[in-house]
């Protein structure tokens, strides 16, 4: 069998099974990160979602938020900044396509995007939709941490965003402070006053943990899957080129004896 093996069309055979056996290995190992990701978010939410708020402190945003920080509920009082809201576009709430409305915050220490909720699309997707404005005055929000998104790279037309990424808001709102965070809006006081266009709050975070941890134990069952057939493949030639060297033939079949036969006899 080693003298078979050592042929070149089963060493080419044997490189590909162990390349498919990498592959497997690697994409198993990129599920698994995927599956790690999503329990520590589906932890954090968890654990911070309905956390009692705490004051939100420049202390808590001068460094990127841990993964185990996501959602972290916070407080903070303060004013809407006066000027056009920006409009995250390709925003999907109860099967329905439409904008989440980001608007400058300011506190006395922080001046940090709030997303005060979303809105379905206007007629067409370049058409920016009418949304109700914030509160005036002071206002006292209560609402979760989050880290910035990141940046599609896309053009679109003044005020839309193609996602949350702190730095390309910063570019149409220059007064941001330098953090990379935002803050997804539970509730304020005083309430918002219902208009002609009002925002929907968002929705808690889903906190299903995919298929991703599946995913991985299924590439790695394929792993050896190359091998395996490249070693029952090699066994059945070797059989098939040795089978005459190996003697007399197989003995013939008995001849089935049919009813007329024996009618005959």
């Amino acid at each position: 069998m080693l003298r078979l093996w050592l042929t070149r069309r089963w060493l080419l055979g044997t490189l590909v099974a162990v390349l498919f056996a990498v592959a497997c290995f690697y994409l198993g190992l990129w599920q698994w990160h995927r599956h790690v990701e999503q329990r520590t978010k589906v932890e954090a939410i968890a654990r911070n979602y309905d956390a009692a708020p705490v004051p939100l402190s420049p202390r808590l945003v001068d460094a990127p938020l841990a993964a185990e920080q996501q959602w972290t509920r916070v407080t903070l009082t303060g004013t809407y900044a006066v000027g056009p809201d920006l409009l995250v576009r390709n925003r999907t709430l109860d099967q329905t396509v439409g904008f989440e409305v980001l608007s400058p915050f300011q506190t006395d220490d922080l001046t940090l995007l709030v997303d005060r909720g979303w809105v379905p699309n206007a007629d067409d997707a370049e058409t920016v939709p009418a949304v109700d404005p914030p509160p005036q005055g002071q206002v006292r929000l209560t609402g979760w941490l989050r880290t910035g998104e990141v940046s599609l790279g896309r053009d679109l037309p003044r005020p839309q965003l193609a996602s949350t990424n702190v730095d390309d808001a910063r570019a149409q709102v220059p007064g941001l402070s330098e953090v990379d965070a935002y803050v997804v809006l539970g509730a304020q006081q005083p309430p918002v006053t219902a208009g002609a266009h009002p925002l929907r709050t968002l929705p808690r975070p889903e906190e299903d943990l995919g298929p991703h941890q599946a995913y991985a134990y299924q590439w790695w069952l394929f792993l050896p899957g190359g091998l395996i057939f490249v070693i029952i493949a090699m066994r059945r030639e070797l059989q098939a080129l040795t089978a005459p060297a190996n003697g007399a033939a197989a003995p013939a079949r008995a001849k089935k004896v049919r009813i007329w036969d024996e009618e005959d006899v």
